[in-house]
């Protein structure tokens, strides 16, 4: 990887970076009077650009996925090796590939939810899916559709879809961080690998599943290996926070659990993990030639949609501006 390749990417990035919406800004959504003043003033930014098809604040699902995808086309402008937006991009490939099942066993439209963030078109892979004849989709993801169809079928339960889809996601995502050979992106996927096995574990603890459920579910490729997650789900919280501490990233995890076992919603695990992420790429602030900066951008706006996703939420449903800051945490 030759670093000046990304010389002018940087530049975009840092400029974008400047667009992102300040915390002044998002105080203010926060105090709106109601839900309309709110998306007003989020209207008065970059989001304004993202506005097609959007009649209000009933609509802010369109708009947010219109700028995902807005963001994503920055995104691709950006970064020279295409690898790297596919770190980010690939959740949201993975998140319709279990729409695309879901809605071929369940016999629905679900065109509805397809998130469009890279150039793997979700309409067409349907098309190819639906007719079993595949032909430029990635076999990764003929393999993961195929298979949870498969499984589906044997178990007719829907959450397999999601258990084995969710496998296929994270082996896919390892082998790309691996193969770009880059400190900050294989630290990246290994810790957003963690973060999903102490939530899955924790949710299943809570569900009462047995370690055979728990095999299933984990995904190797974290630091925590998955022998050691399994044998600790028998334990109590606190013990389980102790054995994590020494872990590579075990202090995050080991507050993970403590905050879940104080507060008992795992909602707090996500907001641990956003902010954990964030704080990963706080170092690409001093690197001038390289995919780092506007990684780091992409990670920040992905953050800021989360938080604009969850203020709008809020207005909607007339939750006081207190309980809202309560709820969002480090923003």
């Amino acid at each position: 990887m030759d670093r000046l390749d990304y010389a002018q990417g940087v530049v975009m990035a840092r400029v974008y970076e400047k667009r992102l919406l300040d915390k002044g800004k998002l105080e203010k959504m926060i105090d709106a009077k109601d839900a309309n003043e709110a998306f007003k003033v989020l209207l008065d930014s970059e989001y304004s650009k993202s506005a097609e098809g959007v009649e209000g604040v009933n609509d802010y699902e369109i708009l947010l996925k219109n700028e995902t995808s807005r963001v994503f086309k920055l995104g691709n402008e950006m970064l020279q090796d295409k690898r790297i937006l596919e770190i980010l991009s690939l959740k949201y490939d993975y998140h319709n590939l279990k729409t695309m099942v879901k809605a071929k066993v369940s016999g629905k439209d679900l065109n509805h939810l397809f998130i469009y963030s890279s150039e793997n078109n979700p309409e067409k892979m349907r098309l190819q899916f639906e007719s079993g004849q595949f032909t430029d989709t990635k076999s990764e993801f003929i393999k993961a559709l195929k298979i949870a169809e498969e499984k589906y079928n044997e178990t007719n339960d829907p959450q397999i879809i999601d258990i084995i889809i969710d496998r296929f996601y994270y082996t896919h995502l390892k082998e790309i961080a691996e193969s770009l050979g880059i400190d900050l992106f294989n630290d990246y996927v290994s810790a957003s690998i963690d973060f999903f096995n102490i939530l899955s574990m924790l949710r299943a603890i809570k569900m009462g599943k047995n370690q055979n459920f728990l095999n299933d579910i984990l995904v190797e490729g974290g630091g925590v290996s998955i022998s050691k997650l399994i044998s600790l789900s028998r334990e109590d919280f606190d013990r389980i926070s102790a054995a994590l501490r020494s872990e590579k990233i075990g202090r995050i995890l080991s507050e993970c659990v403590e905050s879940y076992n104080e507060i008992g919603s795992l909602g707090v695990i996500d907001n641990m993990k956003d902010v954990y992420l964030g704080r990963l790429n706080s170092d690409s602030r001093f690197i001038s030639f390289g995919p780092e900066p506007i990684f780091a951008y992409l990670v920040a706006k992905e953050k800021e949609i989360s938080i604009v996703r969850l203020i709008l939420v809020g207005k909607l449903n007339n939750i006081p501006s207190t309980k809202l800051r309560e709820r969002l945490g480090d923003i």
